[in-house]
């Protein structure tokens, strides 16, 4: 048996040590300034990193220090008090009082009744502890325990809700620095191509076989395109800076983006079944539904002010000077039961019970215009998907058919059957059709994903 634990102990931590040095050398990859990451690679970086979860994780701990804070109401409180008090004069009883009465009886002779016979102590001294433990209270301390475990809940299902947003937001930063890349890539393709056609011109124009006009409109259509390179660059650039941002790793650190942006098959979509799916997956229902709960409670927290609060109460003191005024300590105890009952309030209670239930129907509209929302959400992302879907099909089909108008256009400006400025047009066209092209393409995966965080069915 022995011999079994130590093998155990043994295997655990050779896997302790396995995940501190995949950690160390994700920390190090990291911290070196570059990184090659998948969009997969890309959340589960974000999702350890995210200050914005982070938070979420703060606030979940909050809420579950308060479902503590709420227990302990069920248990005894016990206080303690200690007191000390100097009085000016000790308590005493005037003799001429106590006469009257009839007090004193004969005195030995040669002495004389004294003016006052002291019956206390200048100085007091008191020492208590109390214990209070509540044994009925309407139902004010359960709905109230109830309420602070449904507020924890509530704080996890906004985390996931903060996970679902975060993998939406990575996903779309980044496709956004894969398209800009790619569009660095076409303005060098369409600079490239405009270079070419221009060295072709420029020997054509010493033989005088076209204008200077065909030059100079050349020569523009490549300023053109280097414009469209730099901002193509600078997107890239800005793209990659809120891609880092939002995985939570230094702005400036360098990445290479591993999944390429490529026509994928749609995957078969029941709309009616997808909102369903929403309805019963999406994080905000589940915290709606924690929330009409919670009113539901709060209604009947205002309630107990109907019923009576009782209380059992134990006492012990130790007090000095004793109850025969001598200057001894003494304990003394009391035990009592309190009955505390709201007679009359100006109708408090009823208001206090109007305004929770008043709340309570606000909740709940508030959740049926989230699940019309909801709804509309799932169709735009839908349609959003298959309208991308169809982008994708006539794009791919448009720079087809621009490639191949350019190559055209180009043959028969060679063989003196087209003009520069037809081909200058084919070579927009051409362009204009490869932009649009990766414009759909990134457009498919950013729908697919809002899809996805629509329908609460990220996964991580």
């Amino acid at each position: 048996m022995i011999f079994k634990l130590k093998n155990n102990l043994i295997i655990l931590s050779v896997i302790l040590l396995f995940f501190t040095f995949q950690n160390v050398i994700g920390q190090e990859k990291i911290s070196s300034g570059t990184l090659n990451l998948t969009v997969k690679e890309s959340v589960e970086i974000a999702l350890k990193k995210s200050k914005k979860l982070l938070l979420a994780k703060s606030k979940i701990e909050e809420e579950y220090d308060g479902v503590g804070i709420s227990r302990t109401a069920f248990l005894p409180k016990i206080s303690t008090v200690f007191n000390y008090t100097r009085l000016d004069y000790a308590p005493f009883f005037p003799a001429k009082a106590f006469m009257k009465f009839g007090g004193g009886g004969q005195l030995p002779p040669g002495q004389e009744m004294p003016k006052k016979i002291t019956i206390g102590d200048e100085n007091n001294y008191a020492a208590a502890f109390t214990v209070q433990q509540p044994i009925y209270t309407g139902g004010a301390l359960r709905n109230s325990y109830r309420i602070s475990e449904l507020k924890a809940y509530n704080a996890e299902v906004n985390f996931e809700k903060s996970k679902n947003e975060l993998v939406y937001d990575v996903e779309k930063a980044y496709w956004s620095v894969v398209k800009a890349q790619e569009f660095k890539k076409v303005a060098e393709e369409a600079i490239k191509q405009v270079n070419s056609h221009l060295k072709d011109l420029e020997n054509m124009y010493q033989v005088g076989m076209v204008t200077e006009n065909d030059l100079l409109m050349t020569k523009v259509q490549l300023s053109n395109a280097e414009l469209a390179l730099i901002q193509a660059k600078n997107g890239i650039k800005l793209a990659k800076i809120a891609f880092c941002n939002v995985l939570g790793i230094p702005l400036d650190t360098d990445v290479i983006f591993i999944d390429k942006l490529k026509a994928e098959p749609v995957p078969e979509i029941n709309l009616e079944k997808m909102i369903k799916t929403a309805f019963s997956k999406r994080p905000e229902i589940n915290s709606f539904e924690a929330n009409i709960e919670i009113g539901r409670k709060a209604v009947n927290i205002s309630k107990a002010g109907y019923f009576p609060n009782i209380f059992l109460n134990a006492d012990y003191g130790y007090r000095r000077p004793d109850r025969f005024y001598n200057r001894d300590f003494y304990g003394t105890w009391t035990v009592s039961m309190v009955f505390q009952f709201n007679l009359f309030d100006w109708g408090e209670t009823s208001l206090k019970v109007s305004r929770a239930k008043k709340q309570l129907k606000q909740i709940e509209i508030t959740k049926k215009q989230l699940e019309d929302g909801i709804t509309l959400e799932v169709t735009q992302s839908y349609l959003s998907l298959l309208e991308a879907k169809e982008k994708i099909d006539k794009c791919r089909l448009n720079v087809k058919q621009a490639e191949e108008n350019y190559r055209v256009t180009n043959e028969k400006f060679k063989e003196g059957l087209a003009t520069n400025t037809n081909l200058l047009d084919a070579n927009t066209l051409l362009v204009q059709a490869r932009t649009n092209y990766i414009s759909a393409l990134a457009d498919y995966k950013v729908a697919l994903a809002a899809l996805k965080k629509s329908t609460g069915e990220v996964k991580f």
